[in-house]
C-alpha cells in the first residue's frame, strides 16, 4: 500500500470519493477494502453525537455582550464559521495522530574495509561505503620513487585488473567513485597496487610492479 493508496482509503471511508475504480477495487482488492475497513473505524467517532446544543437563549446572551453582533445574520454566520474551523481542525488532527508511521529505510552498515601489504609490510589501508560510492585511502608505508602508485581492482569471479587511478601515497584522500567503477567494488574483490610513470599506466594495463594487495572484506 503506497501513501496514495492509503489516502484514497480514507476518502472512501469518509465518503469523499466519488470514484467508481476506487469502489471497484475496494470489492476486487483484499489488502485495500482490510484498509478503507481499518480508516471505517478509526472515523466511527467523528460520526458520534455531539451532545445537547446551546439553548437560543446562551446564543441571545452572548451576542448581547458583543456589540458587533447586532443583528441575528450576523450572529448565525459567526457559529458558522467557528463551527466550521473547529470541525477542520478536529480532522485535520484526528487523520494526523491516526495515520500510520511511516518505517524509516535501515541505516546503511559499516563500510567494507581491506588492508593491502606486500613484501615490506602494510602499504595501506583502504574503507568503502556502497551507499555513497566514497573510498577512503590511508597510505600507510607506501614509496612510489619518481613515479604515482596506481591503485586497480580485481572484481570477484575476475581475472583482469581495473585501473581506479593514480592515489597519493604520502597522506589520506578521499574521492567518489563513478558508478561504473562501484559496479566492480564488492566484498571479496581484490585491490592491488603498481608502481607506474608519472601520471599512471598509459595502457589500461599495469606497467610496473606490484608492491601491494589485498581483499575487500565486511565488518
Amino acid at each position: 500500500m503506497t501513501d496514495d493508496d492509503d489516502l484514497l482509503a480514507a476518502e472512501l471511508a469518509l465518503g469523499l470519493a466519488d470514484d467508481p475504480a476506487a469502489a471497484a477495487r475496494r470489492v476486487q482488492d483484499p489488502a485495500f477494502a482490510e484498509r478503507v475497513a481499518w480508516w471505517e473505524e478509526r472515523f466511527a467517532g467523528l460520526a458520534a453525537p455531539l451532545g445537547e446544543e446551546p439553548s437560543p437563549q446562551l446564543w441571545n446572551r452572548i451576542a448581547a455582550r458583543l456589540p458587533q453582533n447586532d443583528n441575528s445574520g450576523g450572529l448565525l454566520r459567526w457559529k458558522v464559521i467557528s463551527g466550521g474551523l473547529a470541525a477542520v481542525s478536529a480532522i485535520a488532527l484526528f487523520m494526523l495522530v491516526q495515520r500510520p508511521q511511516i518505517e524509516l529505510p535501515p541505516q546503511p552498515g559499516a563500510p567494507a574495509v581491506a588492508s593491502l601489504s606486500g613484501e615490506k609490510g602494510s602499504a595501506l589501508a583502504i574503507s568503502y561505503d556502497n551507499s555513497t560510492r566514497r573510498m577512503t585511502i590511508a597510505p600507510v608505508q607506501l614509496d612510489p620513487g619518481k613515479g604515482d602508485a596506481e591503485l586497480w581492482v580485481i572484481p570477484v569471479g575476475s581475472s583482469r585488473a581495473v585501473s581506479l587511478g593514480v592515489i597519493d601515497a604520502r597522506k589520506p584522500s578521499s574521492h567518489q567513485l563513478n558508478p561504473a567503477q562501484a559496479r566492480l567494488v564488492a566484498a571479496g574483490a581484490t585491490f592491488a597496487i603498481s608502481l607506474e610513470q608519472r601520471g599512471g599506466s598509459p595502457t589500461g594495463q599495469h606497467l610496473g610492479p606490484i608492491v601491494a594487495s589485498g581483499k575487500l572484506v565486511e565488518t
